[in-house]
């Protein structure tokens, strides 16, 4: 009888222990739950969380440049038809340019971060003229003008906050006053004398610049371009053989300013 009596009471005790065991871990396990949630709700606000502005440079823009050109027109009279011992020259003019331009930019802020790519055309005129005479023969005379010029391009760019540095390159267009002209007399098959003239003249420019946001929606840039406009080729008239050949290279430094349309994120000061 004793020792059954000591065995229900010790497996009574064994069920108390057991209870107050599984009872204390639901209360520690409720504890750090808690704990938890109250670190979660404690631990910082909005302001702490890294924020990542919006991109400087997306957007479409339009603006205007002038600068400085020069040009460098080079002749080879093919078949030598004034007898020189060096039948080539070149014409070395300079002027002002200016005119426009209108683009878009997307600036990558994640893969790509910082990297700005965009299309970009240009138009305007070039001032600038030249008129001699070749080979120092007073009969024959080359005269080179000025004219309209437009290229579209695209850029390739980083941005460093405010500032962009860019290059450029895509096709080009120029559309000058370019003759060549011999006075009567000088050829039996001129009898009243032979000119020759072109107009448009494609090819392709490369460049590059820096850019630099002084307000939300402005900008201002300095930007060096080179033109290249190929061979091409001038006859003074088919009845004999007067062909010259002709190559047309520029370079421009302009200094410009750029309008963004629409709204452009503006830089917010730190939260504190």
């Amino acid at each position: 009888m004793g020792r059954r009596c000591f065995c229900v009471l010790w497996k009574n005790l064994g069920d108390y222990a057991m209870k107050k065991t599984l009872a204390a871990a639901a209360v520690a396990l409720a504890g750090a739950a808690g704990a938890a949630n109250a670190a979660d709700m404690y631990a910082g606000g909005m302001k702490d969380v890294a924020f990542v502005p919006p991109p400087l440079w997306t957007g479409l823009y339009i603006g205007a440049h002038v600068g400085g050109a020069w040009a460098d027109l080079q002749t080879t009279d093919r078949f030598d038809i004034f007898g020189e011992a060096n039948p080539r020259f070149t014409d070395s003019v300079s002027g002002v340019i200016g005119g426009g331009q209108i683009g878009y930019n997307w600036q990558a802020n994640q893969v790509f971060n910082g990297f700005v790519f965009g299309v970009e055309a240009d138009f305007g005129g070039v001032g600038f003229s030249r008129n001699h005479h070749p080979f120092n023969n007073v009969f024959f005379n080359d005269n080179q003008d000025g004219g309209f010029y437009a290229d579209v391009t695209g850029r390739l760019g980083y941005a460093a906050g405010p500032a962009l540095f860019y290059f450029k390159g895509g096709w080009a267009w120029f559309d000058s006053d370019r003759k060549l002209d011999v006075g009567p007399g000088v050829f039996v098959a001129c009898p009243i004398g032979c000119s020759v003239s072109t107009g448009g003249l494609s090819g392709w420019t490369v460049g590059g610049g820096i850019e630099y946001k002084f307000a939300p929606n402005w900008s201002g840039k300095v930007e060096y371009r080179h033109f290249d406009f190929g061979n091409f080729n001038e006859v003074l008239t088919p009845a004999f053989d007067s062909r010259f050949d002709r190559n047309l290279t520029a370079d421009a430094v302009t200094v410009g300013v750029n309008y963004f349309v629409g709204s452009v994120y503006t830089p917010l000061p730190p939260m504190k």
